[in-house]
């Protein structure tokens, strides 16, 4: 219900007040900071490496991301930027569901053909 309320907010102008900034600062989010904190949030879990790379890049796909800034702006008017960082939050949550959304299943059909292969050695 979320994704469809989004993308009617996105159909009815979200994204105008999004600024170069704010598109670099949404990719950032999603390439560099998820992975690299997803990383180290799964130590000591008997995930392994391969499997461990797939969450941390995945991760969730960010629709947490919306109730988080409606409770920030809640809380401080952030200096009147709270357009641009609806359009940094949506952008980000958007390109998020799309590329992780079509990544995913090949993703994890390619780690379950590896471990598959793994098992079926082990066992020979």
């Amino acid at each position: 219900m979320l994704l469809f309320l989004l993308g009617g907010y996105l159909v009815d102008g979200a994204l105008s007040d999004l600024t170069w900034a704010g598109a670099v600062v949404g990719a950032l989010v999603l390439l560099v900071v998820r992975p690299l904190t997803g990383w180290p949030a799964q130590a000591g879990t008997a995930v392994g490496k391969q499997e461990r790379a797939v969450v941390a890049l995945f991760g969730i796909q960010g629709i947490g991301s919306l109730f988080y800034l409606s409770y920030a702006l809640g809380q401080d008017s952030f200096g009147g930027l709270e357009r641009e960082l609806w359009a940094v939050v949506a952008l980000t949550v958007v390109i998020s569901v799309v590329l992780h959304g079509g990544m995913a299943t090949p993703a994890i059909g390619d780690l379950d053909r590896r471990r598959d292969r793994t098992e079926l050695g082990g066992r020979s």
